[in-house]
């Protein structure tokens, strides 16, 4: 499979980011003792690690 580097616009990837945000926080706040739910926490961390970057000033790509 090709790599592909996709250019999107700040504000559409800070509304993808928060939207899945919303579904995370739901999922764990309705399923709190889900085993094997760390991933849900997991994937939370990265969201506002990839939150912080899209304030950057540097350009940036996703990779896909």
């Amino acid at each position: 499979m090709a790599i592909t580097n996709y250019n999107a616009q700040r504000d559409f990837m800070r509304r993808m980011i928060r939207s899945y945000e919303q579904d995370l926080l739901q999922l764990i706040n309705e399923t709190p003792d889900y085993p094997g739910g760390d991933w849900a926490k997991d994937d939370l961390k990265q969201l506002e690690y990839l939150r912080l970057k899209t304030f950057s000033d540097n350009k940036q790509t996703i990779t896909f």
